[in-house]
């Protein structure tokens, strides 16, 4: 057998790990998630799973991970240059909606407040690989619109948070289903969008 198809089995059977893992522990939060229990689901020898994720800590961590990677992979690009930001807006929040209002989504969200409880490093491993990089990510894009002088926003950071305040749901009622989403429309979304651009010049920190 050739090193690319040893390799190339590897790589099947650390994604099927991969993959269990962010099955149960989306479904069952990670203390009840056992290493057993990966075995068993993703189709693997017990060897085999620890060879490739010597601790059910490494296996979360890069379980969240990568799943956070996926998630970021199938959004638009915030493109500062090449398209208006109420375009860019719009395009950018209906697909994290349509993300996070999925049974997936939901589970995300489950997993986050769950975890925050009993193992808060794991909370924040989940936080900074998902929201806390989309706040990153769109204070970066909102600052390279100031610099371009296409909007004033002098406080990108600040106006990052709002945005996303102003566009996500309510994530401990949604999780808990005390008030099942509903998926917003296009139209929805773009609303929310020229609320914030309409108001960002005129609102400032404190003032």
């Amino acid at each position: 057998m050739s090193t690319f198809e040893t390799g190339s089995r590897s790589e099947k059977k650390r994604r099927q790990i991969l993959e269990a893992g962010q099955v149960l522990f989306m479904a069952q939060g990670f203390a009840e998630t056992s290493m057993d229990q990966v075995t068993t689901k993703s189709g693997v020898s017990k060897a085999t799973v620890y060879n490739h994720f010597p601790s059910k800590e490494i296996l979360f961590e890069e379980a969240v991970r990568t799943h956070a990677e996926e998630i970021f992979a199938a959004l638009p690009q915030l493109d500062a240059e090449h398209t208006d930001p109420e375009s860019m807006l719009t395009s950018y929040f209906h697909a994290l909606l349509k993300i996070l209002m999925s049974e997936e989504g939901a589970c995300m969200c489950f997993l986050l407040v769950s975890e925050g409880r009993r193992f808060p490093e794991n909370a924040r491993l989940i936080y900074e690989s998902g929201f806390g990089r989309g706040l990153r990510e769109m204070s970066e894009y909102l600052k390279r619109l100031h610099n371009s002088g296409t909007l004033t926003v002098p406080h990108p950071d600040w106006a990052a948070e709002k945005l996303l305040g102003l566009m996500l749901p309510p994530l401990p009622m949604m999780c808990s289903a005390f008030k099942p989403g509903t998926f917003p429309s296009t139209i929805e979304v773009q609303r929310a969008v020229r609320l914030f651009l309409r108001g960002l010049t005129e609102v400032r920190p404190g003032g």
